[in-house]
């Protein structure tokens, strides 16, 4: 299932910094390649290259001027090329790839630094949507009326999967001859056990919401239906000049090591306004540098509301 435009409001919640327990020396001054890729064939391929700087420095990175890119699928070359600096991000419109795909990315500059990545790309889990209008007392909240989303998914029991599941309201508004569509993300109950995180992971402390991102551990190679509520303003009745409005639903299926770079960087964004929490390590999967080399898979679902 194709899902490009997804892609564009998507990527946004897939970079930031990282960290692995890896027996490797980082340089604390900076200095170290940071290679960020998330793919889907979905979307055009896409690489960051940067390098890392001093903690005491006011820039967020370093440009690399001089850095080269090669990326082998399923363990042949497929693509060599320099990394334009002036860019945050290289798209590369000439590498395909599908489902099951192995890919790897080496990125190194003239001075010896290397970095690199691989990943495989997951394939999609289809999801089935049922929604009723609900009041909210069935649920134990005040909210009058409420959006029930029953969401089942039926997991492939081949290996551990991990999911990411993101709402968003489309609506489209006549303006002349023309209709300009807004997107806004959907802040939905997280109440189902899937969302609860296991006493098993590091450095959690209290509850925090992992921005939908779950794993099969409750359900692994079974069918699991997830319960959701929608706010309220979601469902009223639509103003007429609205031309259109409806609720995407986006299941995603991560890799282990995006999974695990997305939830450390949200504990250690937490812990960062609690001193006396010892630092949280952010996953990174970067052999020689740091970074994220992620695929993932998307399944959509489309409820038309008027």
């Amino acid at each position: 299932m194709k899902n490009a435009t997804a892609f564009l409001y998507i990527i946004a919640l897939l970079i930031s910094s990282c960290e692995k327990s890896l027996e490797l020396e980082l340089k604390e001054e900076g200095g170290n390649l940071v290679l960020f890729s998330f793919l889907t064939p979905d979307s055009v391929f896409n690489v960051h290259l940067s390098k890392s700087v001093s903690i005491f420095s006011i820039d967020d990175f370093e440009r690399v001027y001089d850095g080269n890119i090669t990326v082998y699928k399923n363990g042949k070359m497929v693509d060599d090329f320099i990394f334009p600096f002036d860019m945050m991000w290289a798209y590369r419109e000439n590498i395909t790839f599908t489902y099951g795909d192995t890919l790897r990315i080496d990125a190194f500059d003239s001075e010896g630094n290397y970095a690199s990545g691989q990943t495989i790309i997951p394939d999609p889990v289809p999801m089935v949507v049922n929604t009723r209008k609900v009041v909210g007392s069935e649920y134990g909240s005040p909210v009058d009326t409420v959006l029930e989303c029953k969401i089942r998914i039926s997991d492939p029991g081949t290996a551990e999967n991990y999911y990411q599941l993101l709402i968003y309201e489309d609506i489209c508004v006549f303006e002349e001859d023309d209709s300009v569509c807004t997107r806004n993300k959907i802040d939905y109950s997280k109440t189902d056990p899937v969302f609860y995180v296991r006493d098993q992971e590091e450095s959690l402390i209290g509850s925090l919401d992992f921005d939908g991102c779950f794993s099969d551990y409750l359900f692994d190679g079974e069918e699991y239906e997830i319960t959701i509520y929608i706010p309220n303003q979601y469902i009223l009745s639509s103003d007429s000049s609205f031309s259109h409005r409806r609720i995407l639903f986006f299941l995603l299926s991560h890799t282990r090591q995006y999974y695990d770079y997305f939830r450390s960087r949200i504990i250690a964004e937490y812990g960062y306004d609690l001193p006396l929490l010892d630092p949280i390590r952010i996953y990174n999967n970067v052999d020689g540098g740091l970074g994220v080399v992620s695929g993932y898979a998307i399944y959509s679902y489309t409820l038309n509301l008027n």
